[in-house]
């Protein structure tokens, strides 16, 4: 059986296009600062991360992707009819992707796919930045923006020029927001605890987006600079003591998470019905190129007063417009900013 598969492996191979030429690469460093020689056209390209296709189709060039990782983000299918066309993968299977004769992948830095993609020929780029490395909002915001960049300096001229408009975008954002919260003294920041989920007692920690937002958004995120990087556990006694005065819940999951559950009842934000559903896109907001809208959700969110000039419905629907080509209507903005699907739900599939 493993011959056989070895076999059609290396059928596989000797079928895929032949080598570039000189001529038809280009060298760039990507996130792990890995060089790697990349088509200067890449016209079909698989998406190994699930914010890669987000990435791609901001930047106007989806109809290249010929494989995307599965999830379930609630707006993605809703914004392009086009992807639930698109053949869904859960891992970097190469013969699968050498069927499909893609040219380029988009990928997270693991090592065993990495090799698997470059001893078929595959060129990949690993494109999520280590945002964990970050010594200041500084340089996660470099990060955030470098990511796009990437994507566009890759996908051609077009998309370069939205990847440059884009963080034109980003940077008025971030500059509107922290040009308030900047100012605001320790005892104005509420403390926000934010749940990653599947469990209540998950969330991002420390040199998340999460994290940066929420400080940008002037929220107290102390609790988050203590756990550890990337998906984090907490325990009950630790957010009995720290009290947040405010709970987010991402990723689609329910807010029965933490109201239906009898150890959070006397935390301040459940005892004040601030338990608040984030609001998801085209992909999560808390990793995706859609945290440039949950800064400003936030920042509303927290600090009503000191926004009251922010249309978090007129923002949401710009952006969509704007880089997503579509067209929210009052109804569907409603909807989304109220941490809903298409279908006026709230739920994730994957429980990822």
């Amino acid at each position: 059986m493993r011959a056989a598969r070895e076999l059609a492996l290396a059928a596989l191979l000797l079928a895929g296009a032949a080598p570039m030429r000189a001529a038809e690469v280009f060298t760039v460093t990507d996130g792990a600062g890995r060089e790697v020689s990349v088509p200067v056209d890449a016209r079909r390209v698989a998406c190994l991360t699930g914010a890669c296709y987000e990435k791609v189709f901001l930047l106007g060039e989806a109809d290249r992707i010929v494989a995307r990782q599965r999830n379930f983000p609630p707006w993605l299918e809703q914004t392009n009819p086009k992807a639930r066309d698109i053949p869904t993968v859960t891992t970097a299977n190469v013969e699968d992707l050498l069927s499909r004769h893609v040219q380029l992948a988009f990928s997270f830095n693991q090592p065993g796919p990495l090799e698997k993609l470059a001893s078929a020929g595959i060129p990949a780029l690993v494109t999520t930045p280590s945002t964990a490395e970050a010594r200041d909002r500084e340089d996660f915001l470099r990060a955030v923006k470098d990511e796009v960049r990437l994507f566009g300096d890759v996908l051609g001229p077009k998309a370069k020029a939205v990847a440059q408009d884009w963080r034109a975008c980003y940077d008025a954002m971030v500059a509107r927001i922290t040009a308030k919260t900047d100012r605001l003294p320790a005892d104005k920041r509420p403390k926000v605890y934010y749940v990653r989920g599947p469990a209540a007692l998950t969330t991002h920690g420390r040199e998340s987006n999460m994290r940066w937002y929420g400080e940008m958004a002037g929220a107290n995120m102390a609790l988050m600079r203590q756990t550890k990087p990337g998906i984090s556990p907490v325990n009950i006694e630790d957010i009995i003591a720290w009290n947040p005065d405010v709970i987010l819940v991402g990723r689609q999951y329910p807010l029965e998470l933490v109201t239906q559950d009898p150890r959070w009842s006397d935390i301040a934000a459940v005892k004040s019905g601030r338990v608040i559903a984030v609001p998801d896109g085209v992909f999560f907001w808390d990793s995706s190129s859609e945290g440039v809208l949950l800064l400003a959700f936030m920042a509303k969110t927290l600090h009503p007063d000191l926004f009251a000039d922010l249309d978090l419905a007129a923002e949401v629907k710009a952006y969509y417009r704007r880089f997503y080509h579509y067209a929210l209507s009052d109804a569907e903005a409603e909807k989304l900013l109220q941490g809903q699907g298409p279908d006026g739900r709230r739920q994730n599939p994957m429980g990822n």
